[in-house]
């Protein structure tokens, strides 16, 4: 490779990243990191910041692991595109295939260097076990003979990595160990990565048919639609616990609701729900739907978080 060949390649490697999912685990990293310091009192900032870096890192090795397999498959095409530039520029020719392998690697020693630094500093043996078992996750979701995207389980399994295991151990990265409260909190973060994945996955109910077998494919398509009821009902439960534990204010409880009403709720399960059957452009209208309510409820709750902490400690 020759100094030449960089030129332009911050350009070619954005559109085979998929950044805005990448907060997808980047943005659950942040409001359980401040869940946790809350629950303290103390933020530990440098642990915050390594470890955004090396949970956004890790997504975007899985995004970019994504777009290679369907390049070497073959699985994209004209009808099939979103039209986002982010995004399934191996498939249109916008990135060469070693501009992913280059994106790949680089994010795998970015995240990795980071995630051991911050092991170092907490001296956590399980936080590298789950660390490792994250990345090998992150990979095999598309890459290697048997990715496990190709089964009925990706949602579930991309929800506790991605959601709820980045949450609960960024959130145990400030306190030093897990607790109930923390437990719990994560189980949010975990259904609303859920959602953002099945809403891709039946956007793609006839696209992927043939291809791989995804939970609505073996539910059907209105049920899994329907699924969404009862994962909420968990996921609200979840924050109602933390609230009649007083483990959160009735401010910041109602804040909540509101973000799932208006998120959730308006702006895009009130018309999923109607949804009879798939068309063409059903996964690029409602897939980014789920991701919006993901970085309202982190980013409102990181910042709630925060602002108390600092309310307590100065005021």
């Amino acid at each position: 490779m020759n100094w030449s060949y960089l030129k332009g390649f911050p350009k070619r490697a954005y559109t085979v990243m998929e950044v805005r999912t990448g907060f997808a685990t980047g943005l659950p990293v942040l409001s359980g990191s401040f869940f946790g310091a809350y629950l303290t009192g103390e933020i530990h900032w440098l642990r915050l910041i390594l470890f955004f870096i090396a949970g956004f890192c890790f997504n975007i090795v899985a995004n970019t692991a994504n777009e290679m397999r369907a390049y070497l498959a073959k699985e994209e095409n004209e009808d099939t595109f979103t039209h986002h530039k982010g995004s399934e520029g191996l498939v249109r020719g916008d990135a060469k295939f070693f501009d992913a392998v280059l994106v790949l690697l680089l994010m795998i020693a970015l995240g990795g260097s980071c995630g051991l630094l911050l092991v170092f500093l907490t001296k956590d043996l399980v936080l590298l076990a789950w660390g490792l078992l994250g990345l090998l996750a992150a990979i095999t979701y598309s890459l290697g003979p048997k990715p496990y995207l190709l089964y009925p389980v990706g949602e579930i399994v991309s929800g506790f990595f991605v959601g709820g295991l980045a949450c609960f151990l960024a959130g145990r990265s400030q306190m030093g160990t897990g607790n109930t409260q923390l437990l719990i909190y994560s189980v949010i973060p975990m259904i609303l990565t859920v959602f953002l994945m099945s809403t891709n996955n039946v956007g793609d109910y006839e696209k992927d048919r043939g291809v791989r077998v995804t939970l609505p494919h073996v539910i059907g398509f209105r049920n899994a639609i329907l699924l969404v009821i009862p994962e909420f009902i968990i996921l609200f439960s979840c924050w109602l616990y933390l609230f009649l534990s007083q483990t959160i204010p009735w401010w910041q409880f109602l804040i909540g609701c509101l973000i799932f009403y208006h998120q959730g709720y308006i702006r895009w399960y009130k018309d999923y729900l109607k949804i009879p059957a798939v068309y063409p452009e059903m996964g690029r209208e409602y897939g980014p739907r789920p991701l919006l309510l993901i970085y309202h409820f982190n980013t409102w709750m990181s910042l709630l978080f925060f602002i108390q902490i600092i309310g307590r400690k100065y005021f």
